[in-house]
C-alpha cells in the first residue's frame, strides 16, 4: 500500500511539471541564449533567437531581461508573430541600448527595436529602454534614403497589447508608436527626453481602436501624446505633460491632402506644465476627413501657450478650398497660467468648426500687462461659465 502511494506521488509532481511546461508558466531569460548584457557586445542576435524559443510556445510564455545589466541591440530587432500563445509576456528589467546615430548603419532603419502581429503581448518591467538619440535630433531624415527619423519602438498589428512600469528615454524620434492595433492600455510607465529632442513624440497612435493610456508622465520635445488618423475610442488619463512639449494633440491630420479622421476620444484629469501647447487639435489646409466627438475635460494648465487650442492652419499653412471637418469638441473645466495672451485659440477653415463647446474655462496670464484672451475664426457652438478669459468668440 505505501509503495503504491509513493507511485501516486511520484505520478502526481510529474503531472505539475509537465503542466507547468504545458501550461507555459516556465521562464525563458535571454542569458540563456547567449546574450552578454555588458553594454557593448552586440546581443541582437541572442535576443531574436530567444523571442523565437518564446514565440514557438514550447518552453514558456515569459522571456526575462534580467536586472544589473545593459544589452546593446542594433536596428532593426524585429520580433514578429504570430505566436504559439496568445498571451506571452516580455519582461524587462535591464536596459537595452540603441547605437548612436553613426553605428546605425547605411540601410534605411525606420524603427529600433519592432514588435508585429504579435496578439496578447504584454511588455512590462522596471528596465531602461534608452535610444541613444541624441545624433538624431537636429535632424529631418533617418538613415540610408529613410525619409524620417526613426521611432524607437513600434508596435504593428498588435491586438491586446499592455505596456506597463517601464522607463523610455532618449528616443530617436517618437519613443513609442501604436498602428494598426485594437484593445491596448500603455500605463505607469516613464518617458523623458531633454528639451533639445526635436521630433521626439511620447506616443503616437495611428489606426488604433480601444485605447487607455493612464498614470505616467512624460518629458520630451515633442507632441506628449499625439492622436493620429484612424484613432478611435481612446481614452487618456492622469497624464503629466512638460516641461517643454507640446502637450496632447490631436494630429497632424490631413498631409498632403490626405483622408483621415479621428472620433471618440476622451481626455480627463492631465496636467500640461510649461508646454508649447495644452489640449490641441491639428489640420494641414488641403486634406479630408473628419474629427468628432472630442473631450477635453479637467486638465490644468501651467505657464503653458496655447493652452487651448484648434488649428487648421497648420504650420501657418494659407487656407484651401478643402479641409477636414471638426465637430463635436468639448473643452470643459480647464484653468491654470497661459504665458501671454492666447488663452483659447480656435483658427478653424471656411468651412466651420460646429458644434464647438467652451465650458468652466479660467485660464489667465503670467504676465499682468498681457492680459488671456479668446481668439476664434469660424468657431460655431456655445460658451458656458467662462471665468478667463472674460468674453466669448464662438457662435
Amino acid at each position: 500500500m505505501e509503495l503504491f502511494i509513493v507511485c501516486i506521488l511520484i505520478l502526481s509532481i510529474a503531472s505539475c511539471n509537465s503542466w507547468n511546461v504545458n501550461g507555459q508558466s516556465k521562464e525563458l531569460n535571454v542569458i540563456q541564449y547567449g546574450a552578454k548584457g555588458d553594454g557593448k557586445t552586440d546581443d541582437t542576435q541572442a535576443f531574436m533567437k530567444a523571442f523565437k524559443a518564446l514565440c514557438d510556445g514550447k518552453n514558456g510564455n515569459i522571456l526575462l531581461v534580467p536586472e544589473g545589466r545593459s544589452f546593446f541591440l542594433r536596428p532593426t530587432l524585429n520580433f514578429t508573430g504570430p505566436c504559439y500563445s496568445k498571451n506571452i509576456n516580455i519582461k524587462i528589467n535591464g536596459n537595452l541600448l540603441a547605437p548612436n546615430r553613426n553605428d546605425w548603419g547605411k540601410d534605411c532603419a525606420l524603427y529600433w527595436i519592432h514588435f508585429s502581429q504579435i496578439t496578447g503581448l504584454t511588455l512590462d518591467g522596471s528596465g531602461v529602454f534608452n535610444g541613444n538619440g541624441e545624433g538624431w535630433w537636429d535632424r529631418v531624415k533617418g538613415s540610408g534614403n529613410c525619409p524620417r527619423i526613426p521611432s524607437a519602438i513600434q508596435f504593428d498589428h498588435c491586438d491586446g497589447l499592455q505596456i506597463t512600469g517601464l522607463t523610455h528615454i532618449n528616443g530617436p524620434g517618437p519613443h513609442i508608436a501604436v498602428t494598426d492595433s485594437n484593445d491596448v492600455t500603455i500605463s505607469k510607465i516613464y518617458i523623458n527626453s531633454p528639451p533639445n529632442s526635436h521630433n521626439t513624440d511620447g506616443i503616437d497612435l495611428t489606426r488604433t481602436t480601444r485605447v487607455n493610456i493612464h498614470d505616467f508622465s512624460i518629458n520630451c520635445a515633442d507632441d506628449c501624446v499625439a492622436i493620429k488618423g484612424g484613432a478611435q475610442f481612446v481614452n487618456i488619463s492622469q497624464i503629466t505633460c512638460g516641461p517643454g512639449n507640446h502637450g496632447i494633440s490631436v494630429g497632424s491630420l490631413g498631409g498632403h491632402g490626405a483622408e483621415e479622421f479621428v472620433h471618440h476620444l476622451h481626455v480627463k484629469n492631465c496636467t500640461v506644465n510649461k508646454a508649447a501647447s495644452g489640449v490641441k487639435i491639428k489640420t494641414w489646409p488641403g486634406g479630408k476627413g473628419y474629427v468628432s466627438n472630442i473631450m477635453f475635460e479637467d486638465i490644468q494648465v501651467y505657464e503653458t501657450n496655447f493652452p487651448v487650442n484648434i488649428d487648421q492652419h497648420y504650420m501657418r499653412n494659407p487656407e484651401q478650398p478643402q479641409a477636414l471637418k471638426i465637430s463635436n469638441v468639448t473643452f470643459s473645466n480647464i484653468h491654470g497660467t497661459c504665458v501671454g495672451e492666447d488663452a483659447v485659440v480656435l483658427d478653424c477653415a471656411n468651412i466651420g468648426c460646429h458644434n464647438i463647446n467652451l465650458n468652466k474655462i479660467n485660464i489667465v496670464s503670467i504676465n499682468p500687462k498681457i492680459p488671456a484672451s479668446t481668439k476664434c475664426k469660424n468657431a460655431h457652438g456655445k460658451a458656458t461659465n467662462i471665468i478667463s478669459p472674460k468674453g466669448s468668440c464662438v457662435n
